[in-house]
């Protein structure tokens, strides 16, 4: 029997398969793809669009007013991290 990984998206709170969400973290006050080492988070596609709630659940998650959405569409732009 095939196992399947479920994480859930931080900013709508649905839950994925592990491959279909953007894994990230924040590291010194940065947010960046998940490096291996460290406390994490995911975000699925769809919420990357509605900029407004995925400002809402960067913040709380990295507890920083940084430019969350810039720093989020580098990361993407450099390809999906799972």
């Amino acid at each position: 029997m095939l196992k399947i990984s479920i994480r859930t998206c931080v900013v709508c709170r649905i839950k994925m398969a592990q491959k279909l969400l953007n894994r990230l973290q924040c590291k010194d006050k940065k947010l960046i793809a998940f490096s291996g080492i460290g406390r994490s988070f995911y975000i699925c596609d769809s919420c990357l669009e509605d900029e407004n709630k995925l400002e809402k659940a960067l913040y709380r998650h990295c507890k920083n007013k940084d430019e969350y959405i810039v720093q989020l569409r580098e990361i993407l732009a450099n390809g999906r991290q799972s």
